[in-house]
């Protein structure tokens, strides 16, 4: 109950200040397990995709903001999870696959850091680790708009992608690569 008032307080503002809009929101399926893949260019995408995102999400955070007093309960009510950037954090991979069971959205910024609007960013692997071991699609998220107060924020939703597993073969480390290199492009053609 909590959460649905902040999101709607949040959502308020976001529409107000920022003029959010989704663009082919419709590629957002309404139900079933799906990973929303986003660019990550400020500190306001997380809290602005959320209160805009019309299905319940869970979101992966880096592990050093739940050491913040402030952001720590904000965090947790918003469903947000930690992990460890550059490890191989086994416990953030499977909170990610259980809510992707429990057919909730997961969403991941697959470069872990932000990066500038103007700028490339490479890809993690993780987005299509748990692409494969869940087997849900992946949808490119492209936020622009630069968050100027007045401004119009665009939310765009690309086409759903999965990954093709050859011949029942788990994929390689090269499969999983080039996968997420394939989100980040389709991430980035959106919106320009």
């Amino acid at each position: 109950m909590l959460l649905s008032f902040l999101k709607f307080l949040v959502y308020v503002f976001c529409r107000v200040v920022f003029f959010v809009k989704l663009v082919d929101v419709e590629n957002l399926p309404k139900e079933g397990p799906v990973i929303l893949a986003v660019n990550h260019t400020s500190l306001w995408d997380p809290p602005v995709l959320i209160a805009s995102v019309p299905r319940h999400m869970r979101v992966m955070a880096k592990k050093e903001l739940f050491d913040h007093k402030m952001l720590k309960p904000i965090l947790k009510l918003a469903d947000a999870f930690p992990v460890s950037r550059g490890e191989n954090d086994i416990g953030a991979i499977k909170t990610a696959l259980q809510t992707l069971k429990d057919n909730d959205v997961f969403t991941i910024f697959p470069s872990g850091k932000r990066v500038l609007a103007n700028e490339s960013s490479e890809a993690k692997a993780g987005v299509a680790l748990i692409a494969a071991r869940s087997g849900a699609p992946v949808i490119p998220v492209a936020m622009r708009g630069g968050y100027r107060l007045f401004h119009q924020v665009k939310i765009y939703f690309g086409q759903p992608v999965t990954l093709t597993v050859k011949d029942g073969k788990r994929p390689s480390g090269d499969d999983l690569k080039a996968f997420a290199d394939e989100i980040m492009a389709k991430i980035e053609s959106l919106g320009v």
